[in-house]
C-alpha cells in the first residue's frame, strides 16, 4: 500500500505565527480584569498607576490629574475658576449687581460722614458759609464803604431771630469773601509790580505769599490774646477779627496799582488816604461790637475796650506799609 506523504490529514490547517509576534509585549494580567476602566497598556515611564485603576499618561500615582484637561480657550467656563474671575465681563457684571452697588454707596456715605465730622472739628464749615454769603451788589457797596466811610450813618448789624443777617442782606456785616479775594489779588499784583521792575522770580513770589499769611496769623493771635488778657467780653468771633483785619489788602492793592502810574508818590498818597478811611471804618464798626449799646460797663472797662479798638485800627496802616513798601 502506497502511502503518500503529500496527502496530509484533512482538517484544520496549521496556523503560521507572525515573526514579529514574538517581539510584542505580553498582555498583563490586569488587562484581563473586566472591572478595570481602561484596559489599554499604559506607557507609564516607570510609574505604577494600576493601584488607582486609571490609566493617565504622564502622571504619578499620587495625583492622577491630566494637565491637558485645563487647556481650554480663554473665557470658557471649563477653563477653571481663575479664568472666570479674571474675565473683565464677569467683573463688570459683578459690580453692576444691586446688592454690591448698595453696599458701596452705604460704605461711601459712612466714610464721607466720618470725614466731615473730623473736618468740622477743626474748620467751622457752617460758620464759613455765613461769611461767604455775598453777591455782586454787596461786594460793590462794601468796597465803596471801605473807600468812602465818611457819609455812612447807620453802622449797626441787623438781626433776625437772634441771628445776624447774612452779608448779602446787611452791608455792615463782616465777610470773608473780600479779604480772601484781596489776599490773592495782592499776591498777583505783587508779581505784576516785580515783573514790571524786572525782579520777578517764582521763589520770591512764594516767600511774599507765605510771609503775608504768617503776618496775618500772628496778628490774629495777638488780637485774640489781647481780648483774653484784658478780660473783654465782646460779640466778636475769631472769624470776625480775621475779616476786619483782612480788609487792609484792599488798600494795599489800590496803592500798588497806583504806583504803576505815579511811582512812589502815588503809592504813598493812596496808602495814606486808605489808612484814614480804613481807620474810620474799623472804629465805627468795632465800637458796636466791642461796646454794645444798652450795656453798663465801668469806666476802666470802657477804657480797655477803647484801647483795643484803637490798637486794632492803628496796626492796620503799619502792616499795609510793611507788606508793600519793598515792592515799589
Amino acid at each position: 500500500m502506497n502511502y503518500n506523504h503529500s496527502n496530509a490529514r484533512r482538517g484544520k490547517p496549521k496556523r503560521l505565527l507572525d515573526p514579529s509576534a514574538g517581539l510584542s509585549a505580553p498582555i498583563p494580567p490586569m488587562a484581563q480584569n473586566p472591572y478595570m476602566y481602561n484596559q489599554q497598556v499604559p506607557m507609564n515611564n516607570g510609574s505604577n498607576n494600576s493601584e488607582y485603576g486609571f490609566n493617565i499618561p504622564g502622571q504619578g500615582p499620587h495625583y492622577g490629574i491630566n494637565p491637558q484637561m485645563t487647556n481650554y480657550p480663554p473665557g470658557d467656563n471649563r477653563g477653571g475658576s481663575e479664568t472666570t474671575f479674571m474675565n473683565p465681563q464677569f467683573a463688570t457684571q459683578f459690580l453692576a449687581q444691586p446688592v454690591v452697588t448698595d453696599m458701596a454707596v452705604q460704605y461711601g456715605n459712612a466714610l464721607v460722614g466720618t470725614g466731615k465730622q473730623h473736618f468740622e472739628k477743626f474748620v467751622p464749615v457752617t460758620a464759613l458759609k455765613y461769611y461767604f454769603a455775598v453777591n455782586t451788589n454787596y461786594v460793590f457797596a462794601k468796597l465803596m464803604l471801605l473807600f468812602f466811610p465818611f457819609s455812612h450813618k447807620d453802622w449797626s448789624v441787623k438781626y433776625e431771630q437772634d441771628v445776624p443777617l447774612q452779608p448779602r442782606y446787611e452791608i455792615n456785616a463782616p465777610d470773608m469773601y473780600i479779604p480772601t479775594m484781596a489776599f490773592f489779588t495782592y499776591v498777583a499784583t505783587a508779581g505784576l509790580v516785580l515783573g514790571m521792575q524786572g525782579r520777578f522770580t517764582h521763589e520770591q513770589l512764594g516767600i511774599l505769599a507765605s510771609s503775608a499769611l504768617a503776618w496775618g496769623v500772628f496778628e490774629l493771635v495777638v488780637h485774640t490774646v489781647s481780648l483774653y488778657v484784658m478780660n473783654l467780653q465782646t460779640s466778636l468771633a475769631t472769624l470776625d477779627l480775621l475779616a476786619y483785619c483782612g480788609y487792609k489788602y484792599v488798600g494795599i492793592n489800590a496803592s500798588l496799582l497806583i504806583s504803576l502810574l505815579f511811582r512812589k508818590f502815588g503809592y504813598f498818597v493812596m496808602l495814606l488816604y486808605f489808612s484814614v478811611s480804613l481807620g474810620i471804618f474799623l472804629m465805627r464798626s468795632l465800637k458796636l461790637r466791642v461796646i454794645p449799646q444798652g450795656h453798663s460797663y465801668t469806666a476802666s472797662g470802657n477804657k480797655r475796650r477803647l484801647y483795643f479798638i484803637l490798637s486794632l485800627a492803628c496796626v492796620q496802616p503799619l502792616l499795609m506799609w510793611w507788606l508793600s513798601y519793598y515792592l515799589v
